[in-house]
């Protein structure tokens, strides 16, 4: 009877226009349609159903940079965020920041806490090469109905978010958002996996009617400064049976100002099909399991 009454008053309050704390509304905005700061290329999965963490697969990209790069330190990340208020000014973010030293490039896994201000955590040591390995980030519910999230990276626990406004979310988005020299940064192609977590604790595709996607390209008009020319070439793979989402695939040429074309076709994804299956499989043993001792 109880569960009836709140649902009734619930209903009453959102008919009404009144926001209830800790219930975020269906998906209605993407972030994906405002305007970016820096050189993005992003998904955004958007639904009304409820999800309650995440799966991401992805790897460390070569890099390679042009002439006019210069020697002062640039910051690439691949960043999955995990939106947690229905404004979407709250939330959470897992990825991979390459550093450009000057000289050369680390590699360095991290997530990161946006609704406690920015809570930046780095993820063990920095690698100086790609391995040209899958690697992911799982995210589960520390505990049932709860508005903190366990963060695992490649399996490991590596931290817990702090606490969120709401106990799920109906936004997630993942991609690149290059900083202070997009133009002469090169990325070889990569592939971001992205699952959501169910209220029946299953790691679920998005349709392909859920997701839309932004890489605006930069100023390349004659003239122009090389730094600020930038233009990536992106596709959303879905699964032949389905036509749900496999991948968010990028790549990025350095392109110069003038140039008559600058779009080219997206290599091959690098990750083998079995490979993401075995992990995937991984993942959801992890979420069973955590789930249990919950």
């Amino acid at each position: 009877m109880r569960r009836i009454v709140v649902a009734f008053f619930v209903a009453l309050l959102t008919a009404a226009g009144i926001a209830v704390p800790g219930l975020a509304a269906a998906a209605g905005a993407s972030a994906c349609a405002r305007q970016p700061r820096d050189a993005v290329a992003q998904m955004c999965g958007d639904v009304d159903e409820k999800m309650y963490g995440l799966f991401a697969t992805f790897i460390y990209p070569d890099v390679s940079y042009g002439p006019f790069a210069g020697t002062w330190p640039a910051d690439f990340y691949n960043e999955t965020q995990f939106f947690t208020d229905d404004a979407m000014t709250k939330s959470f973010a897992v990825g991979l920041d390459i550093h450009y030293t000057g000289t050369g490039s680390d590699y360095q896994p991290y997530w990161v806490d946006y609704t406690a201000g920015y809570d930046f955590h780095k993820i063990g040591t920095p690698a100086t090469a790609s391995d040209r390995r899958n690697h992911t980030f799982t995210v589960l519910p520390t505990c049932e109905n709860c508005s903190t999230w366990d963060i695992y990276y490649d399996f490991t626990k590596v931290g817990t978010t702090s606490a969120q406004p709401n106990p799920m979310s109906h936004h997630i988005m993942t991609g690149w958002d290059l900083t202070d020299i997009p133009g002469q940064v090169a990325l070889t192609a990569t592939s971001n996996r992205v699952r959501y977590l169910t209220g029946n604790n299953i790691f679920a595709q998005f349709r392909r009617a859920a997701v839309t996607s932004r890489a605006p390209d930069g100023d390349c008009s004659p003239g122009a400064s090389a730094l600020y020319c930038f233009h990536f070439d992106t596709a959303i793979t879905t699964v032949g049976t389905t036509g749900d989402v496999a991948s968010w695939d990028v790549t990025k040429r350095i392109v110069n100002p003038g140039a008559a074309a600058m779009s080219h076709p997206i290599p091959l994804p690098p990750a083998a099909a079995d490979d993401a299956d075995a992990l995937l499989a991984r993942a959801q043993h992890l979420a069973d399991t955590h789930r249990r001792q919950r």
